[in-house]
């Protein structure tokens, strides 16, 4: 069959961005290892999405028009009420258009982003681990989100990254290690070389700098006249650095391994690394050693490792979640509405463990300590399971805060308790339980917008103590 060609013209709108779709990104790595089992779903949601999904409008999607190549077919894409779309394939052998529902992700999306929750640094290991009494920062300041970084200035920017050409050596196993050690460090041992000869260049440069400034400041405080011989300062290169002079470096910082460390990461590009708080043995023998200093990182991603994407992986674009909830009859919310989730697990008494809640589409953990979530009074639906209750226990949760960790899963951290006024004003507004006006759902009625504004401005007349929550009549 002869290939039929392209026209220049053709070949510019199917590489451009607008008529072409992105390359899927690979599986999950667990998913790919159980694939090979039985036990593995095929209709299972993967842990984060690998294809594009694209969705059309109302009158498009009833003429099959996705801005595809060929229309799709209405009989499968106009019964759901979830017009999104994952291609698989644009243009197969077959001559077909590849693709399946994308509304498991999609959905996901739109659900979460109706939580308002900013997308933030992943918490350090020093505050507890399901705690959010710390400082929350957003992943789109200033200091911490940098993209487009010079060459040169990579080492020097290096806590305000989180790319980085080289892998973060603490989450790798270790065939991976060894493979890398094999494959891209040991061919680049002379390159390293060359590297600690502008290294040690440099030092020596400026220790010569700082010996002239010193002796100049000396010659003003004795009042010395101008005839006085100083040091000359003579720039050393890194040509004239001698292989015995790396080596006797070499023999210096091979013993302290945060300096070491920070010379090989900076020559491979490597994500930083939490320095561990215990002395090494070599330390503790010889404590008044003189020993090169190393700098501990401040990089946010240090202690979890660097996010695969960027660290909001798309999901949110909002800085803060200081904002406040209006609400039409009771003003503005001190907290924001609480959500419902389900419960999928109750609390392990015997392991200690905490419930997973669904919230959002997301598996998320109660907090630890003593809070609301780990009470041992009562039939709490977070402590016993009720294999009876209709469609499972739910219980209203108050997301905190939201970060994507290095393997690039969404975690979801709740507080540690929610307030009792929110919660009723979030069950009223969906008609369930007993609301603020002690309104039963099947006392619920429609009214007009002409009875709420009666309500509401009969309320703000009371006086300023009867606004919002609290009604003493």
């Amino acid at each position: 069959m002869a290939h039929r060609g392209v026209s220049p013209g053709g070949a510019l709108l199917r590489a451009s961005r607008m008529f072409s779709m992105p390359a899927p990104l690979p599986p999950p790595a667990q998913e790919a290892a159980q694939a090979t089992f039985k036990s593995h779903s095929d209709t299972a949601t993967s842990a984060y999405p690998t294809h594009q999904v694209i969705t059309t409008l109302s009158h498009a999607r009833k003429e099959g028009d996705w801005g595809l190549k060929r229309p799709l077919p209405l009989r499968s894409t106009t019964k759901s009420s979830t017009p999104m779309l994952r291609i698989k394939g644009i243009d197969t052998i077959e001559q077909i258009t590849d693709y399946a529902s994308g509304a498991d992700h999609g959905l996901t999306l739109l659900k979460f982003q109706e939580l308002g929750l900013p997308i933030s640094t992943p918490p350090s290991f020093g505050s507890s681990r399901h705690r959010v009494d710390f400082e929350i920062r957003s992943v789109f300041e200033d200091d911490i989100d940098r993209t487009d970084i010079a060459a040169k200035d990579r080492a020097k920017l290096v806590d305000q990254r989180w790319r980085f050409s080289g892998p973060w050596l603490a989450g790798m196993s270790p065939g991976d290690f060894k493979k890398y050690l094999a494959e891209k460090v040991r061919p680049r041992r002379a390159a390293f070389r060359k590297f600690l000869k502008a290294k040690i260049a440099r030092d020596l440069n400026e220790t010569a700098r700082e010996r002239i400034e010193a002796a100049k400041l000396k010659a003003i405080d004795n009042a010395e006249t101008e005839s006085t011989i100083l040091p000359e300062f003579t720039k050393i290169t890194a040509d004239s650095i001698l292989d015995d002079q790396v080596t006797e470096y070499l023999r210096n910082v091979r013993n302290q391994n945060a300096v070491l460390y920070q010379l090989v990461g900076e020559f491979l590009d490597l994500a930083p690394l939490k320095q561990p708080t215990e002395l090494t043995h070599e330390q503790m023998l010889n404590p008044y050693k003189p020993r090169l200093l190393a700098r501990d990182t401040r990089n946010p991603y240090a202690e979890h490792g660097p996010p695969k994407t960027h660290p909001s992986a798309g999901l949110s674009y909002i800085r803060t979640g200081a904002y406040m909830d209006n609400h039409p009859l009771y003003g503005p919310q001190k907290e924001h509405k609480p959500v419902e989730a389900r419960v999928l697990r109750p609390r392990n008494q015997q392991s200690y463990s905490s419930a997973k809640l669904g919230v959002a589409g997301f598996v998320a953990e109660t907090n630890e300590g003593d809070n609301i979530h780990n009470q041992k009074s009562g039939k709490s639906p977070l402590r016993h399971f009720d294999p009876d209750l209709k469609n499972g226990a739910k219980v209203y949760v108050q997301p905190a805060m939201a970060s994507v960790n290095s393997d690039g899963k969404l975690r979801i951290m709740l507080k540690d308790s929610v307030d009792a006024e929110a919660e009723l004003v979030a069950r009223e507004l969906i008609g369930d339980g007993e609301g603020i006006f002690g309104q039963r759902r099947e006392e619920v009625e429609e009214v007009s917008k002409t009875t709420i504004r009666r309500a509401y401005s009969s309320k703000v007349s009371q006086g300023a103590q009867d606004y919002g929550l609290k009604l003493d009549n």
